[in-house]
């Protein structure tokens, strides 16, 4: 079984993570997929995510759209601080015998060698990456030159053939924040956003 695991802090899940999520389809064939909310990422210790419970009822509400899909609470169910090893090392003995791969944006390239326990982790899956602004393909190799070579052997990866993604969730929540409506986010989700008042004023 290929199992595919998509990680982040969807804060909040935009239509460039469902662009990823289609390029991923098309690439990988996978047999199940995951949208796995991260909790409080230690790369992110300067950024206090939304309520876990709201992201995740932001993202039933897009993946009521994508029935091949579903979420993941693994991160969100357990004490920070959340780590992806752990995640991927639960899904595998969830799971035994299948294929992992674990995809993410580009721009997870600048901080990925400083995640815990790097050699198990990327001994665990291949990783899938989508392009993000300022992080082409081109990255992908850089990064991978700069392992040490016992990583480097480790280290499965490949670029999803798909535009770059330009959408941006630190954007997405300023406009929230001036009471605008972003094209980038599902309707559905804009009301749910606003009903519970995240990024911004509550709907009154």
């Amino acid at each position: 079984m290929r199992l595919l695991a998509f990680g982040g802090s969807f804060d909040p899940v935009h239509r460039g993570h469902e662009a990823m999520a289609d390029a991923a389809w098309r690439a990988a064939r996978p047999d199940r997929f995951l949208w796995v909310p991260s909790g409080h990422a230690p790369h992110k210790s300067d950024l206090t995510p939304a309520p876990g419970a709201a992201r995740a009822a932001f993202l039933r509400l897009v993946l009521a759209g994508r029935p091949r899909e579903e979420l993941c609470l693994l991160e969100l169910d357990r004490p920070a601080p959340s780590y992806t090893v752990d995640t991927l090392q639960i899904l595998q003995q969830e799971h035994p015998g299948a294929e992992l791969l674990f995809l993410l944006g580009s721009d997870s390239l600048a901080h990925l060698a400083g995640w815990r326990d790097p050699a198990r982790l990327f001994g665990m899956a291949e990783f899938l990456f989508a392009p993000r602004r300022g992080w082409p393909a081109p990255a992908l190799a850089a990064f991978r030159a700069a392992l040490p070579e016992p990583l480097r052997a480790l280290f499965r990866a490949r670029f999803l053939d798909m535009p770059e993604v330009d959408l941006s969730s630190t954007a997405l929540r300023a406009a929230l924040a001036r009471g605008e409506s972003p094209a980038g986010i599902q309707p559905a989700v804009l009301d749910e956003i606003r009903r519970r008042g995240c990024y911004g004023p509550a709907a009154g």
